[in-house]
């Protein structure tokens, strides 16, 4: 496949997904992201409180609201970070992915990371929005890990590496714990290879940055990291297992159109007539519309996880040449299927689409790994699929952006934004 052609359509589909990730931010509900101005206006950052809203569960969140607008006193400097991050995540996944896939996979790898809607929906100032740049360290880190004849100060970098990604996963989800367990099997497994240098180091430093949070737990023992998240009791997936489906079950929708209930469901059409009974229909019709859609791709990513699992299956438990990423990268993925079922069936929150968007990359290789199967084809052939995937996902963004729970074309992002600010610093 042509490298110049290749560039024009990854570019041209980073270019869409700034457009909807500004129209997101824009269109954004302003109550999650208040409480990082009041931090800004006062000076004072606060690690962690019970008090207040989504983006004050620790620090990290309330830095990344605050930091930019320090720099630019600016309320759309947040947006403008949020962005960033996310297509730097995206340029170190595609890096990495780019060495085991083909040209052609790697366009439908983008469209499916930075257009699909599991992902886009997510793009206001919240947790889940700044979340995959840890796990774009992750995913280097741990197949860089899988390779034992390295020097030890390469393995020692990739270590720091490794547990730093999962520190900032712990800051943002409750779902950091799928990420360590994977880090544990794969250990024990001797998949990877971590330094133990790098380890040790890491974890003192570490330690030292939680002394702000144990503090405050000393001083306020109703403290939590995520406030947004409902709490139970430790293993309670286990004595209900319908959480457990659930995970599963998420991890074959993020390989799908079967997408989360606020667009599915929440999707309205106001904004198209005043008539409620057009609102009705629309709503009826583009519910079904998404449905079918759905339900036909989860089949198509059911069967791409089980030709993964029954592709691997023989070399599970088996030594293999090193030079073998793409299996290293299958035995990843299946460990952390099992990682999110054994995290759910002793983990006291309750975890949703959002909160396990982490391991929505991981979740999409079965999914690349059937695309791969048909690379043999001319990318003209592909040229058309990957074409109507992505307008449907621009739709199916566009209308969510619109009117929906989270998001709302009435809403005035700027105007909003300022008066917050400008009530905060008289």
């Amino acid at each position: 496949m042509n490298t110049l052609a290749t560039r024009i359509a990854i570019t041209a589909v980073v270019i869409f997904h700034i457009i909807l990730a500004c129209f997101y931010s824009l269109n954004q509900n302003l109550n999650v992201n208040s409480e990082g101005y009041f931090m800004l206006s006062e000076g004072v950052y606060n690690h962690y409180s019970k008090q207040t809203l989504d983006l004050t569960a620790d620090s990290l969140k309330t830095v990344l609201v605050s930091s930019p607008m320090n720099l630019w006193e600016n309320t759309i400097a947040p947006v403008i970070l949020l962005v960033i991050l996310r297509l730097l995540a995206f340029f170190i996944i595609f890096k990495e992915l780019a060495k085991l896939f083909s040209p052609s996979t790697m366009i439908w790898f983008s469209v499916l990371f930075l257009l699909s809607p599991w992902l886009m929906y997510s793009t206001a100032l919240g947790a889940d929005a700044y979340i995959q740049l840890g796990v774009a360290g992750y995913l280097v880190s741990v197949l860089k890990l899988t390779r034992s004849n390295q020097p030890r100060s390469s393995t020692f970098l990739w270590t720091v590496l490794l547990a730093f990604s999962i520190l900032w996963c712990l800051a943002l989800s409750p779902a950091w714990g799928v990420l360590l367990i994977t880090t544990v099997i794969l250990w024990i497994k001797k998949t990877i290879h971590p330094n133990v240098s790098g380890l040790i180091t890491s974890l003192a430093v570490i330690a030292v940055i939680m002394i702000p949070y144990v503090h405050q737990l000393e001083i306020n023992e109703d403290s939590e990291i995520y406030v947004n998240h409902s709490y139970n009791y430790w293993g309670f997936g286990t004595v209900y297992v319908y959480p457990l489906f659930k995970g599963l079950i998420y991890w074959i929708r993020y390989g799908s159109a079967m997408f989360q209930s606020e667009i599915v469901y929440k999707t309205g059409f106001s904004w198209l007539s005043d008539s409620e009974t057009v609102q009705s229909y629309c709503s009826y019709a583009w519910r079904s519309i998404l449905i079918i859609a759905g339900l036909l791709s989860v089949i198509i990513s059911l069967m791409a996880n089980c030709l993964m699992i029954k592709e691997i299956k023989p070399l599970f438990f088996r030594n293999f040449s090193e030079d073998r990423q793409l299996s290293y990268l299958k035995i990843i993925c299946t460990v952390m299927l099992a990682s999110i079922v054994l995290f759910i069936a002793v983990s006291p929150y309750t975890l949703y689409s959002n909160t396990l968007s982490l391991c929505y990359v991981f979740a999409l290789i079965p999914l690349l790994n059937l695309i791969e199967k048909f690379n043999s084809f001319d990318f003209r052939k592909h040229v058309p699929y990957i074409a109507i995937l992505a307008v449907f996902f621009i739709i199916v963004n566009g209308l969510a952006l619109m009117e929906s729970k989270d998001y709302s074309n009435e809403n005035n992002y700027m105007d909003r934004s300022n008066d917050i600010v400008s009530e905060s610093f008289n």
